[in-house]
């Protein structure tokens, strides 16, 4: 227990305390340096959010929007025709399809208005691994 307040067993010097204070500015300049030469990271304005939340809900809309109306196509038809449950059956396919369908033809027009990533600044990868 003698040597608990030393416990490297080094012989504590003001020169160790100097050198680890250089490195730190040192480290300090450089994480400066980088910070500066990446700049701050590109935000997202509010309304360009809100816009894609619009879309978000726009898809699932027009997903749930088909399956809702196949659904009632075909009770209407079963009813019609006393075929329960049938119909019904066979236009949930029908609208879920066609509800999917909707998606994939509303994305990929989203994804062709869309800007295109060639305005985003370029990422340098400055590890040393």
């Amino acid at each position: 227990m003698a040597g608990a307040e030393n416990e490297s067993g080094r012989k504590q010097t003001g020169r160790d305390a100097d050198a680890i204070r250089r490195r730190l500015d040192t480290l300090g300049e450089k994480l400066a340096e980088a910070q500066t030469r990446h700049g701050p990271p590109p935000t997202l304005a509010p309304r360009s959010q809100g816009a894609a939340l619009g879309q978000a809900l726009r898809l699932g809309v027009e997903l749930v929007a088909g399956v809702a109306v196949g659904v009632f196509i075909g009770w209407a038809l079963d009813r019609w025709f006393g075929t329960a449950p049938f119909l019904m059956v066979t236009f949930l396919g029908l609208g879920a399809a066609a509800g999917i369908l909707n998606v994939v033809r509303t994305a990929k027009r989203m994804q062709a208005e869309a800007p295109s990533g060639k305005d985003l600044p370029s990422v340098v990868d400055d590890d040393d691994d």
